[in-house]
C-alpha cells in the first residue's frame, strides 16, 4: 500500500476548511516549470486554497496558515510578486495585478495567519493549540526578506500546469 507523507497541507487539502475571508484570481509560480498561472485563490481562516479556476470544487493546493509567513518579493523579475513561507519550509511565489491588491493580500493573510496562530490548527476535526509561534524571519533567508532586484512587466507564460 502506498503511503502519502502526512503534512498538515494534505490534512487541509481533503476539504476547504474555515471562514472565507478573501477571494480573487492572482498568478502562481509553479515549483517543478517555475512558469507562472493564473489560480483562483481563496483565503479561509485555515489557509491559501487556489484552485485552476474561479467554478472548481476541488482545490489544486492549500498554503496553510499555522507558522505562515508572506512579504513583498522584491527578487522575482515580475512585478507585484509576494511569497509565502510555510511552516514546513515551503515557499509560494505568487503575483497580484496591482501593487494595491499585493498590498491587500498581503494584509489579509498577514491577519489571518496572526489570528490562525492565537487559535491553533485543525488537523481532522481535531483542534490543536499552537504551543508557542516561532518567528519565521529566522528560518527566511535574508536575501529574501526585502532585498530590491529588478522586475520585468506582469506577463503570461507558458500555460503548462505544474502545481
Amino acid at each position: 500500500m502506498l503511503k502519502t507523507k502526512r503534512t498538515l497541507s494534505n490534512d487541509l487539502l481533503v476539504k476547504q476548511l474555515g471562514e472565507v475571508m478573501k477571494v480573487g484570481y492572482l498568478k502562481k509560480k509553479g515549483h517543478v516549470r517555475k512558469n507562472w498561472l493564473d489560480r483562483w485563490f481563496v483565503l479561509t481562516t485555515e489557509g491559501i486554497y487556489y484552485y485552476k479556476g474561479k467554478g472548481d470544487n476541488k482545490p489544486l493546493g492549500v498554503i496553510p496558515l499555522f507558522g505562515c509567513t508572506v512579504k513583498e518579493d522584491t527578487l522575482q523579475k515580475h512585478l507585484h510578486v509576494f511569497t509565502c513561507w510555510t511552516a514546513e519550509g515551503k515557499d509560494y511565489p505568487i503575483q497580484a495585478i496591482t501593487r494595491d491588491e499585493m498590498i491587500v493580500w498581503i494584509k489579509a493573510i498577514e491577519d489571518a495567519a496572526a489570528d490562525k496562530g492565537r487559535r491553533g490548527t485543525v488537523s481532522n476535526g481535531q483542534v490543536s493549540i499552537n504551543p508557542g509561534h516561532r518567528n519565521r524571519k529566522d528560518t527566511i533567508p535574508e536575501e529574501k526578506l526585502g532585498a530590491v532586484g529588478g522586475r520585468s512587466k506582469y506577463s503570461d507564460d507558458d500555460e503548462e500546469d505544474d502545481d
